[in-house]
């Protein structure tokens, strides 16, 4: 007997994971969204449908076929500690340019969600500012290496792996900045020592400065976790 729940629940797994270990973000269904941060410059070309996949607008080979604008951004996920690939459209860059004006792309995080199922052709985005970025994330994405959006766009280069889309400019295993370093130990110093302890022991160091490049993403999630746990209510009555 066919288990129809087992093959929906490994369906949904399957269009998980490969959401996330490809590099382009998807947002395949009604309400799916992605919180992240605009990095770097856009890369825009005309493209026509092929019935499979886009393809770049050549006039001489597309007589009969009207091309649609399509814009590529570096996209960095916090959620997966992965720098990705966002693409959209003409009614999307606007709002990209849109929030761009008024908060600025490097001072926010966005939450980009979708209006519309799969194959709806009024289906839209929303872009959202959802967090400002602090001081310890601006370091890190400096530090991140940007993916080649040109050379996605013509195929010439697959899609990354995750290490790949991580990899600092400096190496992954390579120190974090003096600057990183001082903010991170500013930070732990408000935590008691024996969270500071297990913080250092859970990424096998004794020092932050030993901490490497590759792990800072998770520090910096992990340090967060602890100050939202140790910080002290607010008394309204005070």
């Amino acid at each position: 007997m066919i288990n129809h729940d087992a093959w929906e629940n490994a369906s949904q797994l399957a269009e998980k994971h490969a959401n996330q270990n490809g590099v382009f973000v998807r947002l395949a269904s009604h309400g799916d969204k992605v919180v992240g941060a605009f990095c770097g410059d856009p890369f825009a070309r005309e493209v026509v449908w092929s019935g499979e996949r886009y393809e770049t607008f050549d006039p001489s080979l597309h007589k009969d076929k009207r091309p649609s604008l399509r814009v590529m951004l570096n996209f960095y996920v916090p959620a997966e500690s992965a720098m990705k690939v966002i693409e959209g459209g003409t009614v999307w860059f606007k709002d990209v340019l849109k929030v761009r004006d008024k908060y600025g792309l490097d001072k926010w995080l966005f939450e980009i969600e979708r209006h519309g199922e799969s194959g709806d052709p009024k289906t839209t985005y929303s872009v959202l500012p959802e967090m400002r970025i602090d001081s310890v994330l601006q370091a890190l994405l400096s530090q991140i290496a940007l993916n080649d959006l040109a050379a996605l766009a013509s195929g010439e280069s697959p899609e990354l792996s995750d290490d790949a889309a991580l990899a600092p400019l400096g190496g992954a295993n390579g120190p974090i900045a003096a600057p990183v370093v001082a903010q991170l130990i500013e930070r732990l110093k408000a935590l008691p020592r024996s969270e500071v302890e297990a913080f250092l022991k859970h990424f096998g160091i004794g020092r932050v400065r030993e901490m490497t490049a590759r792990n800072l993403a998770e520090a910096m999630r992990v340090l967060a976790q602890l100050e939202r746990t140790h910080t002290a209510p607010v008394d309204p009555f005070a």
